[in-house]
């Protein structure tokens, strides 16, 4: 059996086991063991479940065993909450049981010192003996959305897609897989490496790059402990499926404070930077923007080439955009003549016929939006304004009494009539092979209608700034000219 057959049978204990311990199970409100052993349950499916616990008799419902050695049937996986201390003897009893595969929730160990680096130098070398691979130490669990297991205690309810996160921080991790579910990501598996004393980053990527459920791979890093395994598996990797990272620790101060949070090593920033894109790695800079980037490599084409076309609703957003579009890279071509046609007989003359197209003071519509996507000289296009604001006049104040149910009539039918004009522009940015970026500042109850469900429903959600926009497209732009989608300029 080679390596990478090993490795896929290896953690397919770790995501889909059939057996599970828990050991540390505690029947005590808000202890580790009580918030894991809860998670467990829920996600038992038809797993066999085992707490371990030294005292109680039962633990939520369930026979606890003194000791793992006591369980009668097989245990295929452990997740481990004990004091540090208590780690070594506890994986001993892992390997003597036969367990495949463990998280190791415990923190305290090589984050917090030379003595927590000794213990887990010790725990290393048992596991590895016994042939047991694990996650952590210090780590927050993980979870596979497809076969139901979760190991996480404290998460938001996660839709099952294909979206797969590896973290070296917990609690980084909660912030991603929050903005995501709230953006619309479903994922596929999730793993909290934490100080990766056995399994490593570079080990779950490694699977995730051939696992069917997993179509992108995001990952949050503080360190890589094999930079050149990761660059070889990142060249194979991204040819077939994006791999998005946020590499913390750019700083001095940033990467001394990531070998204290989770042992990791931390290498010179530039270099790196220069060898993950050369790997066709997307690497961005804040963690919202790790979720922002997924939506828009599942909800857009790639583009063709950098020129964009820009729609904004008011000459100042016009500019903040042409701005933000030149600061990424991109450019910004002329309207071809037959678009400056088409909105000239949508337009007053007041337009100023150039790109980024200001209406002038006339309304933004989506008849404004589709010559744009037609055009030749454009391989993409930023919207700015204009989607999405009939939800916004059911909040209007002022309407009299007795003509608000006519104006909720209305607005009923205007907004079916943007949802069959979003339908349209879908159809025709799959037509052209052609990004539209939506990018609008409205809050509230206005994102929650049932324009934005819509843009939601189909990973277009607009982002809230040009800015911001401009950002995720350029990333979108520098992978398709990886990928030799785009002709590189």
């Amino acid at each position: 059996m080679n390596m990478k057959m090993n490795l896929d049978k290896q953690l397919s204990y770790l995501f889909n086991p059939k057996s599970v311990a828990v050991i540390g199970a505690s029947n005590t409100f808000g202890k580790w063991g009580f918030n894991l052993m809860g998670r467990v349950l829920q996600s038992k499916g038809n797993r066999e479940v085992y707490p371990v616990n030294r005292k109680d008799p039962e633990v939520m419902g369930l026979k606890a065993y003194k000791n793992l050695l006591d369980v009668p049937g097989t245990v295929d996986f452990a997740v481990i909450t004990v004091p540090y201390g208590d780690v070594p003897a506890t994986m001993q009893d892992c390997v003597q049981k036969g367990v495949k595969a463990a998280v190791v929730i415990t923190g305290g160990l090589a984050e917090s010192g030379e003595e927590g680096a000794r213990v887990e130098r010790e725990v290393v070398e048992i596991a590895r003996r016994g042939k047991i691979r694990f996650v952590g130490p210090n780590c927050l669990g993980h979870f596979d959305a497809h076969s139901g297991f979760y190991t996480v205690a404290f998460m938001p309810k996660i839709q099952k897609g294909n979206v797969a996160l590896i973290s070296q921080s917990g609690n980084s991790s909660q912030s991603i897989l929050n903005y995501g579910v709230q953006n619309g990501l479903g994922f596929s598996k999730f793993v909290s490496s934490g100080n990766e004393a056995d399994l490593r980053f570079e080990d779950y990527l490694e699977y995730l790059g051939s696992d069917d459920k997993t179509d992108i791979i995001l990952g949050y890093v503080e360190g890589f402990r094999e930079g050149k395994r990761l660059l070889q598996l990142c060249k194979e990797i991204t040819r077939k499926k994006p791999v998005v990272i946020m590499k913390a620790g750019r700083t001095d101060v940033g990467a001394r404070a990531a070998r204290s949070h989770s042992a990791a090593l931390a290498g010179s920033d530039v270099v790196l930077d220069a060898a993950l894109r050369q790997c066709g790695v997307i690497r961005v800079n804040e963690i919202n923007e790790l979720v922002e980037v997924a939506v828009a490599l599942l909800g857009q084409p790639l583009p063709r080439g950098r020129r964009v076309g820009v729609l904004a609703m008011g000459g100042g957003m016009a500019v903040m955009a042409a701005d933000a579009v030149r600061h990424e890279g991109l450019e910004l071509p002329p309207l071809s003549s037959s678009t400056m046609e088409k909105l000239d007989a949508l337009l007053s003359r007041r337009w100023p016929h150039a790109n980024p197209v200001d209406p002038a003071g006339d309304f933004l519509s989506y008849h404004l939006l589709w010559p744009m996507i037609e055009d030749e000289n454009f391989d993409s296009i930023i919207i700015i304004g204009g989607v999405g604001m009939t939800s916004s006049f059911a909040g209007w104040a002022g309407i009299p009494p007795s003509m608000k149910y006519d104006a909720e009539r209305l607005r009923k039918g205007m907004e079916r009539a943007e949802i069959d004009y979003l339908n349209q522009t879908i159809e025709l940015m799959r037509m052209h092979r052609k990004p539209v970026i939506f990018t609008t500042m409205v809050w509230g109850a206005v994102r929650r209608g049932s324009i934005f469900r819509k843009l939601k429903q189909n990973y277009l959600e607009p982002y809230h700034a040009p800015e911001k926009s401009a950002q995720v497209l350029a990333h979108l732009v520098r992978y398709s000219e990886y990928l030799g989608t785009a002709e590189s300029t």
